[in-house]
Parts: structure tokens; sequence; C-alpha cells
């Protein structure tokens, strides 16, 4: 994405629009189930007059039980048959129950019966399973998940003269990041979980593949952490401040104030999936945080509390490196690596992100990412049979970001209600707004992260690879 573009754009018109509440959708239940319904209906109506943040999921009001995100929205249309359905229904019924889990952190403590909600979210799940209406109204009316991009920004800020200008600036400073690629790093040290490497990948795909007529390898929480732990890698970080010590992300006890506590280095990590040219791919997701991107004078408007990146690794059907990229939460600088000689990169008139093919890994090797000092720019990425951490870094849920503790047996959520890290804000804000993106710089909450400036794209769309790579042997 663009970072350094200095130029004011005029404003033109001011829009303004109404906004409409919807009608509350009638219960598809009866009886218990329809006074569960109600009570998780009532529950998230509550607590949206006073919450400060966002859920880590999106909400559909006919459906509180269930959460979504824009992978699983994809599928909507494509449930013809009942185990396809089913497959679908447990994967949104889990993230309902992290949603509701999340929330209820997150709520007034006396406002809480945490059982009874989990069971009325569990039955409510497994009801609609049998629920022709259900189903109907899931096909008829999809759930939607709003875009990251706000249009009346792109519409008051000229953005289709904007985009023209930008496209030029964005290739220049992409060949600029390009070009400090391999350069050795001073003063590296280098951070990794305790890798539990095993013998067969494959084996666990298959298994959570098996019956699946989506392609779909739906993992359990045991999965999910043997993979996570095979692919742990290894980053070096050029260390020339503490602002590149990374750090866990939390609630300090005495102010209450956020901070990056350096002395507890962590790896968050999560599992998501893609849909690459017919088939429902695996990836996982690393995340570092620092203290702050250093600036570089007086006045830089890209430095700034708070700083991190998101290496994610997505696996073919076989269990091997297939694609690498990464962000920095704020959504900057999407980087593409293909990791198999059958990718290639498809052409494109619209904003790239930064694209590059490195050697198809073995099956033993580590993944090994070289960061730089300040900016916490990816400058080397390799598969390496002889790298070992010097510091370890501790695995810790993804998930768990939406919700810390806040040292007074309550928890808060570090984002706003837009998802984003208001202590992180830039000030490239101020001439970047024309192009749509929410407080361009700032770190965000998963599944907020718009990742181009010029037309539209979110890390986490899932045909995201479609658009970009092209596999020889599909």
């Amino acid at each position: 994405m663009l970072r350094s573009l200095l130029i004011f754009l005029p404003i033109l018109t001011i829009l303004s629009g109404c906004i409409t509440t919807p009608e509350k959708a009638s219960p598809l239940f009866k009886g218990e189930h329809s006074q569960c319904f109600q009570l998780l209906s009532d529950f998230y109506t509550s607590i949206e007059t006073h919450r400060t943040y966002l859920l880590p999921y999106a909400q559909d009001q006919r459906f509180p039980y269930l959460a979504f995100d824009r992978f699983s929205t994809s599928f909507s249309q494509e449930l013809n048959d009942s185990q396809s359905s089913q497959q679908w229904l447990s994967y949104v019924g889990k993230m309902g129950r992290l949603q509701l889990e999340t929330a209820l952190k997150l709520a007034p403590r006396e406002e809480q019966n945490v059982d009874t909600y989990l069971k009325c979210q569990a039955d409510l799940t497994a009801k609609s399973a049998s629920l022709p209406a259900f189903w109907l109204s899931i096909s008829q009316q999809p759930p939607e998940i709003e875009t990251a991009y706000q249009h009346w920004k792109r519409v008051v800020g000229i953005y289709p003269i904007g985009s023209l200008i930008a496209e030029g600036r964005i290739e220049e400073e992409q060949a600029h990041i390009q070009s400090a690629f391999h350069r050795p790093l001073a003063h590296p040290f280098q951070y990794g979980d305790k890798r539990e490497p095993i013998s067969d990948v494959k084996a666990i795909l298959e298994q959570a593949r098996r019956g699946s007529l989506l392609r779909w390898p739906q993992l359990n929480e045991d999965q999910e952490a043997v993979l996570l732990g095979h692919f742990s890698p290894v980053i070096s970080v050029e260390t020339l401040s503490k602002d590149d010590l990374p750090g866990a992300l939390l609630f300090d006890e005495r102010d209450q104030n956020l901070t990056i506590e350096t002395k507890q280095p962590t790896l968050y990590q999560g599992i998501t999936y893609t849909r690459f040219q017919g088939d429902v791919l695996v990836q996982l997701n690393y995340i570092v945080w620092f203290p702050a991107r250093t600036a570089k004078s007086t006045f830089d408007p890209y430095a700034g509390e708070f700083d991190a990146i998101n290496i994610r690794l997505t696996l073919d059907n076989n269990g091997h490196p297939l694609i690498l990229d990464s962000i920095h939460q704020c959504g900057c600088f999407h980087m593409v690596y293909s990791l198999n000689p059958t990718l290639t990169f498809l052409p494109s008139d619209g904003e790239r992100p930064i694209e590059m093919s490195l050697p198809t890994p073995s099956n033993h090797s580590r993944l090994h990412v070289s960061l730089s000092a300040g900016e916490h720019m990816i400058t080397q990425v390799s598969f390496t049979d002889n790298i070992q951490p010097d510091i370890p870094l501790s695995p810790a849920p993804l998930l768990s970001l939406a919700a810390l503790p806040s040292g007074d047996g309550q928890h808060k959520s570090p984002f706003d209600r837009d998802g984003i890290l208001s202590e992180s804000a830039r000030g490239e804000r101020w001439f970047l707004w024309p192009f749509g993106v929410r407080s361009p710089g700032a770190m965000r909450q998963q599944g907020q992260h718009a990742i181009a400036f010029i037309g539209e794209r979110h890390f986490d769309d899932a045909f995201l690879f479609e658009n970009v790579l092209q596999r020889e042997d599909k």
C-alpha cells in the first residue's frame, strides 16, 4: 500500500444519507429454543448500546447464535447437500461460540450467566441444521460482511483523480522496498517458538477433509495446534532500539494503559482458510507486535506507537507450503511469495502486492523471516534447516487480542468500534483519507484489513489469490 503520498486532494461535495434500522427478523424457533433465541438477541442488543469495541466476527441479527467471516459467506450459495451444509453450519457455529465467549468477557460481570448463554448458543446451532426455513433464509438472503472501506471519502476526495496520481508513487515505493531485500541485518536477534515437527502433515489434512464435498479440511483445535507448531517460523529482528523488541500486547496493571510488554516475547497465531482454484486451503497466521515504528525525523507521518506484522503461510492440499504473504497490522505492505514453480503471477492493471518467487521448501525446512529495525519491514524470506532461535516466543491465540485482561478481573478490547487501535494513529491519515481506508497506518483488528488504496482488496477475502496467482497444473 501507498505510504508516502504527501498530496492533499480537494473536497468538492459533502454527501448526506439516511440510516434505516432493519426490522427485527421473526424467530425461527418455538418453545425453549425461542426463549434461547430471545435471550441471545437481547444480550447482543443490550451490549450494542454501550460497547466501545468491535467484536471479532460479523453478525446477522436473524442469527444471534452464529457469526460470519468473508470465507464463510463465500459459500452461502453453494450449500446444495446436507454434508456441505452441516460442515458450513459447524464452522459458523464455532465462530458464534467464540464470538459469544468474547462478548461475555467484555460485558459487565453482573450481566453474565455464561453457562446458560453458551448452552443456548449450542442448542440453537444444532436445531438450525434441521430447519428448512433456516436454510431458505441463508440462500435467499445470505449474511453479508461490511467492507473495510469508507466509500464516502472516495467520493469527497475525488478518488478517480487521486488514484491516477497514486499509481506511480505506489510502484516507486514498492521498488524501493524491494531494493532492500537480502541486505544483512545489524545486531539481529532470532526469535522463535519451540517447534514441534510432525512426520505427516498430509495425513492430518486428509483426515480433516475426509468426506467433504467442499474439499474443505475443517480442522479441530488439536489439529490446528499441531500444524501451527510444526510450521512456526524463526523471526530475525534487526535490533537498534527498544522499538525493535517484540512483546505481548496488554493493559498495564498499574495505570491501565495499553502497552507492549517486551519481557514477554509473544507469537500470536491462528488458523484461517482461503479458496484457490476450486480448493479450500489452510492458512497459518503468525503475528508479532512491537512497541512502536521508530520516527526517522521530527515529523515522520508514518511513525508512532505500536507496530505489528502478520506472516501467513498457505498450505496446498498435501500440506506443503504453497504461498507466503504478509501485511503490517495497518494493512500496509502486502507481500506475496510464490513457493511452488507451478504458480505464476497474473497480470493486472490495478494495484498489485509486492510479488516474488522463492524456491520450493523441503519437507523439513523451517520458515525464516528477517525484519528491519524501526520499520519492521521484511528484508528476507527463506526456508532453512540450520537456523535456531536465540530467544523463545511464547505462543498465544490470535483471538485473545480481542479481549485482554484489564487487571481488575475484567477484560477490555484494545480496539475501538471500528476495529482500530486508536493509540497507534499515524499522521498519514490526514493526507491519505481520500482513498477510503479508515485511519491509514493505524493497527487494526483481524478482519478489518483493507490492503489496497487503488481498488478494493481485503486481507481475509476468500478469493484473494484468484486475482494474483494461477497454478498451471490445475
